[in-house]
């Protein structure tokens, strides 16, 4: 008796094989068709435009003029954390606009002129 007993031997089985034929292979599970999703996909034809995601155009009619709008689902915090990141967008833009390059160059050098000997480069080797 070998010590490869438990080894199993031969070619590899793949599933789908990319439309190539396997001979003695495992082949796919075949997805089954329910008659409730089938009936409601039919049904709901002629509701489409209830229930829209978030950011769909949906079309409505007022008065004969037809005219497009965006249906917005998202919750009160999802609103308001947009608005905080636009405010907060902004903000740095101004801040950003605000200093020129002399400006920005002059209060970087007063930080560096503020730190320690500790953050300065040593020197190596002779001279």
């Amino acid at each position: 008796m070998s010590s490869y007993d438990n080894v199993m031997r031969g070619g590899l089985k793949l599933k789908g094989g990319g439309g190539l034929p396997t001979v003695g292979g495992v082949g796919k599970k075949k997805k089954k068709k329910s008659k409730k999703k089938d009936a409601g996909a039919e049904g709901g034809a002629e509701d489409a435009g209830d229930g829209a995601p978030a950011g769909e155009l949906t079309l409505g009619e007022e008065d004969g003029v037809r005219r497009a709008y965006v249906v917005d689902n998202r919750t009160a915090a999802e609103k308001r954390y947009d608005e905080q990141m636009e405010k907060n967008q902004e903000r740095q833009i101004q801040k950003m606009a605000s200093k020129s390059h002399r400006d920005k160059v002059r209060d970087f050098n007063e930080y560096l002129s503020k730190l320690s000997e500790h953050h300065d480069i040593p020197k190596v080797g002779p001279g």
